[in-house]
């Protein structure tokens, strides 16, 4: 790993503070500690309340509690901790890519869910979700289509909200940090009506200047970001078998986005330096509502989830990222998603555990892209309406055969359409196409699991995966280039889950494989110029892999975790052109697919209220492009804490990636043959205050 001499004293002090606070922390002997075990978990991954140890296939869940104490503020801090879960964070768009499988860049699905309190959260701009008033989050690898409403075809992250009780819960926290960083949020819930009516409110805020510096302009905020969430809970349960909660949540967020840097050229410049002679914005909004109602009978209960989700985002960014004035690109996204769901699950001990579900969806996804250039050449103009549309039936049972043997089987049946309109218009004039897409498929699965003894159990599956087609919004130039066809997958996996040392070690493995056919790629379109390309079904690949996923308590006051997640991914066959010549793109790696990623950490508690933690995160080799020319050689972010809870208070000071880590986030060539780079978060450090009833 590389580590960075700092000429300013003030990342010095930062760096030695965190390290003396951390390393001064006393350790007691195990006499001394309260002797604590794993506990296991209680999830609702599989959309009835179940024991972590039973879930018979790979998944990773933190709660509350540790997002607290490991300073995670969204979604993408939180997969640094996921084996094989890799969160792909750029301007052109956010998208979670578990076991290699990644999206099209500049797509706006992707192909992992993403789901709050059981509403999916679709497009790719919305998945980087900040997290408050969490009480866990579940991270499943692997298609769950069987369990979930909307397909997903790599996996799904499940997070779960606190909801308001009969009990008066309260919380607020602070932090600031350098790069004049804030960091609010606040949370209360209860009784309005005691044992009936129950209200939760809770609110979030972050504004910082960002680490990114215009050497053009002078301004040292190009990548700020104010940002505003909030959420409204009500919950009434009038009697033992009925309850309803309805939601209302909204997001605001203002950000610069000039990001993108010339790493070499004439106009290249330094890590965290631009040299963009536009101010780069981005402006999202975000509202939702949800109506949740469940009903139990004897040995079984009925959800029904209607929701309802609008997001708009429109921003503006330099067209080449230099000095010179030649234009900017301006995109506009403006979605309204409409969803519901019907299942029943049973309830209770039985050999036989089931669901059945019912989902369908709705949504009108509008864009508009302009390429204003100086050039009237080069000027032009996408605007595109479309709607998506989507039914499906979906179920899963289990029957316990003996003891010690579990077989579970399920279906997933979908019928999925979509219709698009797009008038390109160019120098050459106005153009519109059409193009209808009408797609019908079933997704089974299968699983057994073993219980070899009282702390072991083995299991193996093999479930269908797919990913739908869609349109090409942003870089199409005729009918033949706008729409593409679905992908597909096959995925085969066995896994071991373990305890040992009286439930003070948890460990869990898994090794898979993955089949994936007519593989969505993004491809040149000959002679289409500057910005013109085409999405295809041109590939086949593979993804193999191991996981390995550890927890441990070797004192009652000291937690130990680690984790890795080997994916080596792979292109069997795909031609197409780079620079408008042919090429054979097999036996390379899939772009955006770390080749490993890792983590390890340890916390200490003290009985008088002191703790420390310290953590190591990391990804190995990546490519940002098919061809393998463009690529990240992995990097190392450690991380460190110190803070002291006494009472209903906890005040701690952090320091992440102390080594200030040098690491590309993206990487992409302009048209001149230049590589432009995304860079990742340098050193930043910060104080936390948090208060809780």
């Amino acid at each position: 790993m590389k580590i960075t001499s700092y000429s300013a004293p003030l990342k010095r002090g930062a760096l030695a503070a965190c390290m003396v606070v951390l390393l001064a922390t006393p350790f007691v002997s195990a006499s001394e500690e309260s002797q604590r075990t794993l506990d296991d978990m209680v999830i609702t991954a599989s959309k009835r309340e179940s024991s972590l140890d039973d879930f018979a296939g790979s998944i990773s869940v933190k709660d509350g509690q540790f997002i607290t104490d490991h300073e995670i503020k969204d979604l993408s801090e939180l997969t640094l901790f996921i084996p094989n879960v890799y969160f792909k964070k750029t301007t052109s768009g956010d998208a979670f890519v578990s076991r290699g499988i990644s999206t099209i860049d500049t797509s706006l699905f992707s192909p992992m869910g993403l789901y709050i309190n059981d509403v999916s959260y679709p497009l790719s701009f919305m998945q980087n979700q900040l997290l408050t008033d969490v009480k866990r989050v579940e991270v499943l690898r692997g298609p769950q289509g069987t369990l979930y409403g909307r397909n997903s075809e790599s996996g799904v992250i499940n997070v779960v909200l606190e909801e308001p009780g009969d009990k008066l819960k309260a919380t607020a926290g602070l932090s600031a940090g350098n790069y004049n960083t804030w960091c609010g949020e606040a949370s209360v819930s209860g009784p309005v009506v005691k044992d009936t009516l129950y209200l939760g409110l809770s609110v979030t805020g972050r504004k910082t200047d960002g680490f990114i510096e215009n050497e053009v302009t002078g301004k040292d905020d190009v990548a700020d970001e104010e940002t505003t969430a909030a959420r409204g809970t009500l919950r009434w349960t009038p009697g033992e078998r009925f309850e309803l909660v309805a939601t209302l949540d909204g997001l605001d967020q203002d950000k610069g986005i000039s990001t993108l840097r010339l790493e070499d050229g004439p106009q290249a410049s330094d890590r965290h330096k631009v040299r963009s002679s536009e101010e780069d914005r981005a402006e999202e909004e975000e509202v939702g509502g949800v109506i949740k109602m469940n009903w139990r009978a004897d040995n079984a209960k009925f959800t029904s989830i209607t929701s309802n989700r609008q997001f708009t985002r429109e921003f503006t960014h330099d067209f080449d990222r230099t000095p010179a004035k030649l234009g900017t690109t301006d995109l506009d996204i403006d979605q309204d998603n409409w969803s519901q769901e019907f299942r029943i699950a049973s309830e209770g001990e039985a050999p036989l555990s089931w669901l059945v579900g019912l989902f369908g969806f709705t949504e009108d996804l509008d864009t508009t892209m302009a390429l204003n250039h100086v050039n009237p050449a080069m000027a032009k103009d996408r605007v595109t309406d479309s709607e998506n549309d989507g039914y499906a039936i979906f179920g899963q049972a289990t029957y316990r055969l003996t003891d010690k043997l579990k077989l579970t089987g399920g279906l997933r049946g979908e019928h999925a359409t979509a219709e698009g309109t797009q008038t390109f218009t160019s120098i050459m004039g106005p153009v519109t196409f059409d193009e209808k897409l009408s797609e019908t498929e079933w997704l089974p699965m299968a699983s057994a699991s073993y219980e070899i003894a009282d702390n072991l159990t083995a299991y193996a599956t093999c479930a269908r995966g797919w990913l739908a087609g869609g349109f090409n919004y942003f870089s199409a130039n005729s009918e033949e280039t706008f729409g593409y066809d679905p992908e597909y997958t096959v995925n085969y996996e066995t896994g071991l889950k373990a305890t040992f040392f009286d439930r003070r070690l948890k460990a869990d493995f898994s090794l898979f494989y993955i089949d994936i056919d007519d593989k969505q790629v993004r491809e040149e379109v000959p002679g289409g110029g500057q910005g013109i390309w085409k999405f295809s079904n041109a590939g086949k690949a593979h993804s193999q892999g191991v996981e390995l996923d550890l927890t441990a308590l070797p004192l009652g006051n000291l937690e130990v975790f680690a984790g890795v997640g080997l994916s080596d991914t792979e292109i069997d066959t795909w031609q197409g052109t780079t620079g408008g010549m042919p090429f054979d793109y097999s036996g390379n790696s899939l772009p955006w697919a770390p080749e490993f990623t890792w983590n390890a950490g340890a916390a200490y508690y003290m009985t008088n209220g002191l703790y420390g933690i310290a953590d190591v995160t990391g990804a190995g080799k990546q490519y940002f492009d098919a061809a393998n020319t463009l690529k990240d050689d992995g990097y190392a972010l450690v991380n460190l804490k110190m803070g002291y809870a006494l009472g209903r208070f906890d005040i701690s000071v952090y320091c992440k990636n102390i080594f200030d880590e040098e690491y590309a986030t993206k990487k992409v060539k302009n048209m001149q043959g230049f590589t432009m780079v995304e860079d990742g978060e340098p050193l930043t450090f910060g104080l936390t205050l948090n208060w809780r009833l």
